[in-house]
Formats: C-alpha cells, structure tokens, sequence
C-alpha cells in the first residue's frame, strides 16, 4: 500500500504550524477515531509516516549525519543547515534535535496506537499491531546505533515527570528491538501484497539479521558475539528459504524502480522503501525527500528552460573517492580484468558515471558523452552529458572520458540516484524536492549479511556461501578468481567486506558497516593518507576539501551527541562520553 496519505497528513500540519504531537494527539488518542477499520489503518500508517520526513530518510538521518565515509564524502567545508555532512557537529545543531525527535515522535505514535487498538476488536490477527511494535522497535535501534544510550519508553508519555526519564544502555535497547521482533514474527503477515512500503515477516526477518551483525561487531558491548553471527545466520537463511525474493538480473533496474516510483512486484529485491511522493509542486504534491538531489549527478541548470531538461535539478554535493575506485578498478580483479583502460563492472558505470550535467561554462573542446565525435561544441547544463574533461593550457590536448572512460577517477558524482527525466519525470520548475524511494533492506544485502554471518560464527567460508558472492558478481559483469583464493577466513571476510561496498556503495549503509567491524576511524584516515599521496586524487577540485573534513573527524563522530534540548528537558540523560 502506497502512503500517499501520511504525506497530506504530515503536510496539513506543517502548514497549522503547530507540533506534529499535538495534532496526533486527537488522531491517535481519542476513541472516536477508531470508529473503522480505515481509520485504525491510517493511525498505523502515522507510525509509518515518520520514515517519509525530511528528518529521517528526506534527508537529515543519512544524507547530513550518516553520509560522508570511505567511499563517498561532501564537497564542502561548511554549511549551516547540513552540519553533519561538513563535520561541525555540535549538541546544539537542529538536525541532531530534530532526527531525534521524530525518531521518537515515531515511537510515541506507536504508543498510542497499541494503547489504543487495544479498546477495538479491528485486528483480529494481530498484524496491525505487529507491524506497530516492529516500527517502534526499529525506531529504537536506529536510535540506540546513532546515539548509543537513550530512553526506553514503551508507553504513552502523558506529563512533565514522565519525560524524565534514564537512559537505557544501548546494547539493552538493541536487545528490546531484537525481542520485540522475534516475538511478532509468528504473528506478522507473510504476504508480499503491501510490499515493500509495508513490512511483512521477510522483512522483520532481513531486519533482525542487520540488527544481530550490529550486536555481533565492536560497535556495541555486552552479549554474546559468537551467539549472535548465528542468529544472524539464521534470520537472513530463513529469507532465503523463504523463496519469496530473487536478485534482480539488471542492477540499474533496482534503482529506476526507486527513481521511477514502480515496485519490483517480479523479483522483490528491494524488501523495504522508505516511499516518497511529491516534487511540492502543489499542496497535494508535496514531498520531504532530497535523496538524487543532494546525492545525485550535478546539473545547476540556472535557466528556465524546464522543458528541455534532460535531468532535474541537482546540487550534487557529495562525491566518490579513490578507495571505491580501486575498490572496482583493482582489489578481487582477476589478472586479465584488473587496472583497465575501460570499465567491465556494471555497477560501476552506473553508480559513478563519467559524465555530469553541469555543463562546460564557455568552452566548446568536447561532445556529449557517447555522442558524435563531431559534435563538439559548449556543453549545457541540464541537457548534455558532459564527460569529465581537462584542457591542457599549454598545448591544448584535451583528455576527456570519451577517449578515457578511467580518467578523473575520483571526485565523480553519484550516479545511483540519478534524477534523469526519462526515468524521474519532468519537473517544470527548479526541483530540489522528489519522489525517489531510499532503500531500506535489499534482498542482496540479507544475502550477503548471511555469507557474512557463516564465515564470522564458523570461523571459515564454505563453497556455498562463496557461490552467493560469486552470484553478486556475476550480475555485475565481471570474473572471480576461484573459491580457493578465498578459502581462509581472512580473505573471505576481505572480499565480502569489498563486495558490500561495490554493491551497496552510497545507500547510507557503508558507515554502519565500517563501525560494527571497528574500522571507521582508521578507515577514514587511511583515505585522508591515500587522497593526499596519490596523484590522482591529490589534484582534483575536492582533495583539499575531503582532506580538511577528515582532519576534523575523532571517535566521537562514531556517535552523534544527545541533543542539549533533550539535556534541558530530561535531567535524568548525560551527554554522551567525548561530546
């Protein structure tokens, strides 16, 4: 089911200007509301409306606090709204504040659904309430994975006194979001009919396994790790034997469905979307999703030939780095396939293209990528593919990605959210707001979480988890060496930790990742080291910029601080250690 309606919803009240609480507080708490079962299902959907916001999967949760890591970083060394992004974190930055609270505006909805669902006789299968208390608990692990300690409230917060409230420990929270889901998986509808907007049990089953491989890492304390790469193992297998999902044959096709707004009702890779609808082009239309914008090809077009766009508007303000080059180009290459003058892996054309939109301002030295040869002339933004090119000022050569699709390597824009018209739609206005759906769970990703999940509780990969990577590569187009180059548990768990950032690579995931295997950090500085002492990272536009955002990065950006409005309000938190 499609949530075009949480959007009105939410809209309506941001346009009373009033708290999103206070207005919910008549839609979910009065018994007069839950006169219908269609009533009853769009207070759920209130609990689900919280992942659409522009604090959540909009924007501020990963785009600004979750985005920048080895693979892809913001072009920026200050901005006052996207603090995050260019490293200037502090308690008091509203993005912090505001994810947050809508994080637990989301828990609080569920609250006083359950509360008060509870007076109908409208969920006689208990699925409605299942999927309520596997929202909230999501909401708690997304909460505890970015502010480690918080509150752990699974009731209606009614006064003042009970806004005082203790921080629970973060692996205690982990471990309630863990039991909340496994104790509504027999209760949670198998059926894939509302997928992948609504959860159904694959989903809660993908969920828990990501959770239990958190717990599993060093990123959390307490537990026993071993115990849970196999529960890990277990949830992601019952996925899989569930035989409901397939990999997509053509990687592009996963991301035009999320840039198209379609389900994939064939193969149902993509598990779980955060579903966004509307450009805010009418009150109707009205949307909170940047994702392809910020994180897309750049195209500042600042003309009004709308019409003409061949993409939408984009600031594209994040960029690749040498490590995801190399990381396509070089590690896990066969020897015929490694260091090329052209590209052999799929997802690497589309993920960072060579080309942009950005036009080529005054110069007429190149053709549109993959166009005529003859066709030479000034490049425009929003309408041509413009390659990557250099002009040599002293001899004139030009050296452009149409001769060499491997020059300028880094520093290329994000292609995977492409907002090309011919996929997103044309917008007839300056857009920096869309429809494109974030991907929360791939099936790819339950597969490969599984592979992981095997080789850490065995202590050793097997022939069959090695065919599941081995699968993930053959869509993508390119050879693997045999299963005994990756037969010790050291180069298994190398090559599936290259192969998830291949293939996941700017889904807001790869910094989560990098924690719970314990590496952010240095991951961060190795790339500081390698941009500065290769040449051709050095020398791009964004070197100095990713080198500068790096220096200011410590291990307490492995956590974001607790807001101080919260420190205001509850007394009973502390800040967190470091901030």
């Amino acid at each position: 089911m499609k949530l075009r309606n949480i959007i009105s919803i939410l809209f309506a009240i941001c346009l009373c200007g009033c708290d999103i609480l206070e207005k919910e507080a008549t839609i979910l708490t009065e018994d007069k509301y839950y006169q219908t079962p269609e009533e009853a299902q769009d207070a759920l959907n209130a609990v689900y409306g919280v992942l659409n916001s522009w604090q959540l999967y909009g924007c501020n949760l990963i785009l600004d606090l979750n985005y920048n890591d080895d693979l892809c970083m913001y072009m920026s060394t200050t901005n006052a709204s996207m603090k995050g992004a260019s490293v200037e974190l502090d308690a008091n930055c509203d993005n912090i504040y505001q994810t947050w609270t809508w994080l637990y505006k989301g828990i609080r909805n569920a609250n006083a659904f359950l509360e008060n669902l509870e007076k109908t006789n409208f969920d006689e299968d208990g699925n409605m309430a299942a999927q309520a208390r596997f929202l909230r608990a999501y909401y708690y692990f997304i909460l505890a994975q970015n502010f480690r300690d918080v509150p752990l409230r699974t009731e209606s917060t009614e006064s003042y006194e009970h806004v005082k409230c203790k921080a629970s420990s973060q692996f205690d929270v982990m471990q309630y979001a863990v039991s909340e889901m496994e104790a509504i998986l027999p209760t949670i509808s198998a059926s894939l009919k509302h997928s992948p907007s609504n959860i159904c049990r694959t989903t809660v089953q993908g969920i828990l396994a990501r959770i239990y491989l958190y717990m599993a890492g060093s990123a959390v304390e307490g537990g026993d790790k071993h115990s849970y790469y196999g529960k890990a193992r277990d949830y992601a297998k019952d996925v899989i034997d569930s035989g409901l999902h397939n990999m997509n044959p053509d990687y592009e096709d996963i991301f035009i469905n999320l840039i198209s707004d379609k389900y994939d009702t064939q193969y149902y890779e993509s598990m779980w979307e955060a579903d966004f609808y509307g450009d805010r082009s009418s009150p109707d239309y009205y949307g909170h999703s940047r994702w392809g914008e910020l994180n897309g090809i750049r195209s500042s077009n600042s003309g009004t030939n709308f019409a003409d766009m061949k993409v939408n508007f984009s600031y594209g303000l994040f960029a690749s780095t040498i490590v995801l080059w190399d990381l396509y180009m070089h590690d896990d290459r066969v020897k015929l396939e490694k260091d090329l003058s052209w590209i052999t892996d799929k997802r690497q054309d589309w993920n960072i293209p060579p080309f942009h939109y950005n036009g080529s301002g005054e110069e007429a030295c190149v053709y549109p990528y993959g166009g005529d040869p003859t066709d030479v002339r000034k490049m425009l933004a929003g309408i041509d593919r413009c390659p990557w090119y250099y002009r040599d000022p002293n001899s004139g050569i030009v050296y452009s990605t149409n001769d060499d699709p491997t020059y300028h390597p880094c520093s290329r824009f994000i292609g995977k959210f492409r907002r090309e018209t011919r996929y997103e739609g044309q917008k007839l206005f300056k857009c920096i707001f869309g429809g494109i759906n974030v991907p929360l769970l791939r099936y790819t990703d339950v597969l490969m979480m599984y592979a992981e999940a095997v080789n850490e509780y065995d202590g050793k990969p097997n022939e069959d988890i090695f065919n599941i990577i081995l699968a993930v590569r053959n869509r993508a187009g390119i050879q693997t060496e045999p299963y005994s180059r990756y037969s010790t548990y050291e180069k298994f768990q190398k090559l599936i930790r290259n192969e998830r950032a291949r293939e996941f690579c700017f889904e807001g995931i790869r910094k989560f990742d990098l924690l719970r295997w314990g590496i952010y950090l240095s991951s961060m500085q190795d790339l500081q080291r390698k941009t500065n002492a290769d040449k051709r990272a050095s020398g791009t536009f964004t070197s100095n910029t990713l080198v500068e955002l790096v220096s200011r990065m410590s291990k307490k950006y492995e956590y974001l601080p607790i807001p101080s409005l919260e420190l205001a309000v509850n007394t009973e938190m502390r800040q967190n250690p470091l901030w």
